[in-house]
């Protein structure tokens, strides 16, 4: 597997679907203006660090999850192989976050502040606690898969590159929007 490759493609793939909901959402985040079934309890609440569940999130984390098996299901399905499919759907889960507000002329890393996203009420070190979280449990799938997985050698540098290019993509991208915002006014009805 060349980490190169998957990690552009893992990044693609949170760009597209950031830019997706970007156009879906606008400023409105977390589906709260989408005409889509809500799950709100405080039990809910609970499980879900301070979010409601909402149908619309539930289908297209599901149609994720189906195009990251597929490669999976056309070779021969391994317990290795699902808990590699799970760490990427992970990263692919919060980078895509992240990438909305980069990429949404809404908001950007100026206003990528707690005070003004309602939907992520825990935070640490400047991110929304589920940053970290889904971070640590994508290494966590990780590194138990090389345990799985019969013979030498852990491949836990296979996902800091992964990451890395993640994240120096993102980079990229960020400084891409934040010169576009200088020459374009959100478009978005309010």
């Amino acid at each position: 597997m060349d980490e190169m490759i998957v990690g552009v493609n893992l990044f693609a793939i949170c760009l597209a679907l950031a830019l997706l909901e970007v156009h879906i959402e606008g400023p409105h985040g977390w589906a709260v203006k989408l005409p889509t079934w809500r799950i709100d309890r405080p039990w809910i609440r609970k499980l879900t660090n301070g979010k409601p569940i909402t149908g619309y999130h539930v289908y297209v984390n599901l149609v994720i999850l189906g195009f990251l098996h597929y490669p999976l299901l056309l070779s021969k399905w391994t317990f290795v192989g699902e808990l590699r499919v799970l760490s990427q759907y992970l990263l692919v889960a919060v980078w895509w976050d992240f990438l909305w507000f980069v990429t949404n002329p809404h908001f950007g890393l100026r206003r990528f502040k707690s005070r003004n996203i309602w939907w992520h009420k825990q935070w640490i070190f400047g991110v929304p606690m589920d940053y970290p979280m889904g971070m640590i449990c994508s290494a966590a799938l990780w590194l138990y898969a090389d345990w799985a997985k019969p013979g030498p050698g852990t491949s836990i540098a296979i996902w800091f590159k992964l990451v890395g290019m993640i994240v120096g993509l993102t980079a990229v991208t960020a400084l891409v929007c934040e010169v576009l915002k200088k020459y374009r006014r959100p478009r978005f009805p309010e």
